[in-house]
């Protein structure tokens, strides 16, 4: 599929992509597939329902003609419209490059903080919840020098290495990128909301999920 640079996206158009994603039981193979087919998802949507089961199978083309969950989707081009918050879709030049390398990229990401970090240079540290001082020292220290040193240190936000890898790198201008498996505002664990407020500020939490 075509990419296209970084532009304002209308309403209807950023609608389009979130049904496409928040559609239940389509997945993103279905997803991708349907991009490849029609185009853009408004293309998706205005195709016939029997050249959408042509494309991904019928059991898909009644999953999207059942969406009924415009309450979704106005909350997330709410969330959206606040300062800092960007929805990035696979057709956006700020779309991570690394990620179009694997086989199932998501097809659209919430990003809280500098969405232009996505396409830094990039080192990711994680590690375990219940790591030693020393091994979260180490951590930290690494993530530190790195970053200093230009690289984006990637982790997951959880406890142990994974925090203290945010904590070192938020000191260099590398900063850091959290992904996390929950929603962009949906801290897990609750304990480390601080954390992802320092992040958000300074880097970018990203998230594949509303």
């Amino acid at each position: 599929m075509a990419r296209s640079p970084v532009e304002p996206v209308s309403d209807a158009s950023l609608a389009a992509w979130l049904r496409l994603t928040l559609t239940r039981g389509l997945g993103l193979a279905a997803q991708r597939h349907l991009l490849s087919s029609f185009g853009p998802p408004e293309r998706v949507f205005a195709a016939s329902g029997q050249a959408v089961a042509a494309a991904v199978g019928d059991k898909a083309a009644r999953l999207l003609a059942a969406f009924d969950d415009d309450a979704a989707i106005a909350r997330a081009i709410d969330w959206a419209r606040q300062p800092g918050n960007h929805l990035v879709t696979l057709a956006d030049a700020a779309y991570p490059q690394a990620l179009l390398e694997i086989p199932d990229p998501p097809t659209l990401l919430y990003v809280k903080g500098r969405v232009e970090l996505l396409n830094q240079r990039a080192l990711a540290i994680v590690g375990a919840r219940n790591a030693t001082a020393q091994g979260a020292r180490t951590a930290e220290q690494f993530a530190r020098e790195l970053s200093r040193g230009g690289l984006t240190i990637v982790s997951g936000l959880a406890l142990g290495c994974d925090s203290a890898a945010h904590d070192g790198a938020l000191d260099g201008p590398g900063s850091t990128i959290a992904v996390i498996g929950t929603g962009a505002d949906r801290i897990y664990p609750p304990r480390n909301q601080d954390l992802a407020r320092r992040v958000a500020a300074h880097g970018a939490v990203v998230s594949e999920f509303p």
